[in-house]
Formats: structure tokens, sequence, C-alpha cells
């Protein structure tokens, strides 16, 4: 398999990460563990908004824990513009990518 080829695969292998898009807004205590990597503190209740936006079939699913959604209104409405940024990013993925799989056809033949 060529160079070209395995690019080729790998693009189709993630093509699911490029029409689809997850979006997180979330609330919990944070620790640092010894690879200085952050993430939530084990066992805790976290609370937030999580939506899925998926360009191809055109659907978008937001969770959202209803605690949040009474104490954080201004945080409901930041997930919301995040959720529209996420429609800008996904097409732009989608369009660099088509500009890479068009580039690397050319440079097969």
């Amino acid at each position: 398999m060529s160079k070209i080829d395995e690019i080729l695969q790998k693009i189709e292998n993630g093509i699911q990460d490029i029409t689809q898009l997850k979006i997180q807004t979330v609330m919990g205590k944070l620790e640092i563990d010894d690879t200085k990597q952050i993430d939530f503190t084990p066992g805790q209740e976290i609370e937030g908004i999580i939506s899925k936006i998926d360009l191809i079939d055109g659907d978008i699913t937001t969770q959202i824990t209803e605690k949040f959604y009474q104490k954080y209104p201004e945080l409901v409405q930041f997930h919301q513009s995040r959720e529209a940024k996420g429609h800008e990013i996904i097409e732009g993925n989608i369009l660099a990518l088509g500009t890479i799989v068009n580039a690397l056809k050319d440079m097969y033949k």
C-alpha cells in the first residue's frame, strides 16, 4: 500500500470524527494527576450540557442536567453559541478534507 493509499484509508476511517462534533459544557471539581493531566475528580456528580451535532443527518442531540439549566442560564447561552460555532467547524473540516483528498488524488495520478 502506498503512502497516499494509507493517508486516504486514514481519512476514510476517521470520516465520522469529521462529520460529528461533540460539544460539552460541564462543571465539577478538577484535579491534576501525576502526568500533569487535568480531569474531573472521580466519583463526583458532574453538572452540564452535552450536544452532539451530525452534519450528514442534520441531527442535533442536546442533554442538560436540570440543576445546571436552572442555576447557570448564562452558561446555557454560552453552550448554545458553541453549538452554532460547531456547525462552522464541521463545514470547515469537510472543505479542508475535500481539498486534501483532491490534492492526494492529483499526486497519485
